[in-house]
């Protein structure tokens, strides 16, 4: 009673700040000039980290400013399959090397031409000591070397068989490397060239909304809009607000019970489960934390109602999981069942494990979670844990301080760090695996015995077999839980009814396909 009765009042609120807003005139499709332009409005929940530079971070996101800037090898697509980008196919020769032969007649924005030295020499400068510090680097970790067979052909050796390396170059984006050269990094970063489907116009750094222009020269050209504005607004309400207002066409990351106003307002909207699993990860690897007792991890997963805050708080959108991988990702286990809600089994193994007279723990949370409804999940949480004499100190922290936590796994002492087995890149749950285990940076869980097989997973070419053993892996970690597993991630997105053709690619919106209704 007292968790819907806070989700009815905070839902309230948001209709009455909503219902208080004025229209507000459609900004004219015209540039500085005079000349007519066709300009899709997009809302976006902050500005992109590192501006133009591809490598910092990982391009996630329903709507990531970097999926039509650039472009790599490969694409993920819907379940995890590989699909060809710039690379037109690929093959294997031996377990070693790998034959990639990539489209002809592609060029960046800036008129430099794609061709397999590209290649060569994106991923060498990712091996260099100067792209040390670049998250993207970690993903070209297995390459030995790279050849250039002739000029769309590049052949590239790894160290060990690596069976996903077409999925690991799907985070590597091309770029015209004489120009990066030739700039430097800072001035890329200002001045980006790629060969998508849109260039930067302007970052906006003064007036907020960055610019990004059609790129006529681009091999996936916008089939409708001339420019795309990208305005960043933290804020999921004044999200809501600029759509309701007529201030955007489109958003994403949008509260559910926002969703249900800006249908009944005339918006269409979508919501749809990602390949990511939110998660409170155990740090099992500090052995004075309680969480080092197996039976400590168990019991906190079976004090979780899961089935409550799943169809209350997430309105079905995401059912509960007790896995790393969801049922859309390479890998997912369908054999595994779902930590129970059993408070009564979890006080016995808290006693078992020799706290039967309670214990407290600290958890590190966000205070700008990737999902709108954390905060009220946070609340459940905290009160299934005191129903089993758990006492949980929540610390919210900023994204940008709670990312030197995840990679340094340096948590301050706590016990639990909210985070997510994010297999959005890949599509894959080898990738999660890996985040649980003991070769993760900054690693909260190890399971040294897991390791041979981690191994020969990602050395198996059988697609059939990889499964199984990814599937086994998956499995190891329900019953040996690294983590309180919560939900899978979920896409929100709101959008005028003037708009058409929203397609979604994988973990992709295409902004490049959309345009305006007959």
């Amino acid at each position: 009673m007292i968790r819907r009765r806070s989700l009815s009042v905070r839902f309230f609120c948001y209709v009455l700040i909503l219902a208080s807003l004025g229209g507000m005139d459609f900004p004219a499709y015209a540039d500085s000039n005079g000349v007519s332009k066709k300009i899709l409005r997009v809302a976006v929940s902050t500005r992109t980290q590192g501006l133009g530079n591809p490598y910092r971070t990982v391009p996630i996101g329903v709507i990531n400013p970097n999926h039509v800037l650039y472009d790599a090898l490969t694409s993920v697509g819907d379940g995890g399959t590989v699909l060809p980008a710039l690379a037109a196919s690929w093959k294997v020769i031996d377990k070693l090397t790998w034959l990639f032969e990539l489209k002809p007649d592609i060029k960046f924005s800036n008129g430099e031409a794609f061709s397999a030295k590209t290649v060569h020499d994106v991923i060498t400068y990712l091996q260099s000591k100067d792209a040390a510090g670049y998250l993207i680097s970690s993903e070209i970790s297995t390459i030995e070397s790279v050849e250039i067979v002739d000029e769309l052909i590049i052949k590239i050796k790894t160290k060990t068989p690596d069976a996903i390396l077409p999925k690991r170059l799907s985070l590597v984006f091309m770029i015209p490397m004489d120009y990066w050269n030739t700039v430097g990094v800072d001035e890329f970063n200002m001045n980006p060239s790629g060969s998508g489907p849109f260039k930067l116009m302007d970052w906006g750094l003064t007036k907020g909304t960055y610019v990004f222009e059609r790129n006529d020269t681009s091999w996936r050209k916008s089939l409708y809009f001339d420019e795309i504005h990208f305005t960043p607004i933290a804020d999921v309400v004044s999200r809501t607000q600029a759509l309701i207002s007529d201030q955007i066409d489109l958003s994403s990351n949008l509260s559910l019970d926002l969703l249900d106003t800006l249908s009944e307002e005339g918006f269409e909207t979508i919501a749809r489960t990602t390949y990511s699993v939110g998660a409170w990860a155990f740090k099992q690897i500090d052995s004075s934390s309680p969480v080092a007792d197996l039976r400590v991890r168990r019991a906190l997963n079976m004090a979780i109602d899961r089935m409550t805050i799943s169809s209350v708080i997430l309105k079905g959108v995401a059912p509960p999981i007790s896995q790393v991988a969801t049922p859309n990702v390479f890998g997912h286990n369908p054999n595994i069942v779902l930590y129970p809600y059993d408070p009564e089994g979890a006080s016995k193994l808290l006693k078992e494990a020799g706290y039967g007279d309670g214990l407290k723990l600290r958890a590190i949370v966000r205070s700008d979670p990737s999902v709108p409804e954390s905060v009220l999940i946070y609340q459940i949480i905290a009160q299934n844990f005191a129903a089993i004499g758990v006492d949980v100190e929540m610390k919210a922290i900023p994204g940008s301080r709670w990312l030197g936590m995840y990679f340094s796994g340096d948590w301050e002492g706590a016990d639990l760090l909210d985070t997510s087995f994010n297999n959005s890149s890949h599509g894959d749950a080898i990738r999660s695996i890996e985040i649980a285990s003991c070769l993760k940076a900054g690693a909260f869980f190890c399971d040294k015995a897991m390791l041979p097989r981690i191994k020969d997973s990602n050395q198996e070419f059988n697609v059939a077999l990889r499964e199984e053993k990814l599937q086994q892996l998956v499995a190891d970690l329900h019953y040996n839980p690294p983590a309180l597993y919560l939900f899978p991630y979920f896409d929100t997105i709101g959008y005028s009814q003037r708009l058409a053709h929203i397609t979604l690619d994988g973990p992709r919106l295409n902004l490049e396909n959309i345009s305006l209704r007959e």
